[in-house]
């Protein structure tokens, strides 16, 4: 995990991003923690398989995301109040 952060570090300073956005890959983790340092805006969409129960990546980003999209409603209840639907990624 220390070297995701490393490599993280380095690319968000060089390549300067407006925004992050993330389908629920374990490694948007480091890069949304690093990214809310930099000031760097973020969204998460958390993953389509998941219905009723948070993925442990999405519980994790939650707090730093700026934007939290899931994509069935039932989810809703599952987190709080940052968490909208807007319909399923496809």
């Amino acid at each position: 995990m220390a070297a995701a952060f490393a490599s993280i570090w380095r690319i968000l300073r060089k390549e300067k991003p407006d925004v992050i956005v993330s389908t629920g890959a374990e490694i948007a983790i480091p890069a949304f923690y690093l990214a809310k340092i930099l000031g760097i805006r973020t969204i998460f969409i958390e993953a389509w398989t998941r219905v009723y129960k948070p993925t442990g990546t999405g519980r994790i980003v939650y707090p730093v995301a700026h934007v939290f999209l899931v994509q069935w409603k039932e989810l809703l209840p599952s987190y709080g109040p940052k968490a909208r639907y807007e319909g399923a990624v496809l």
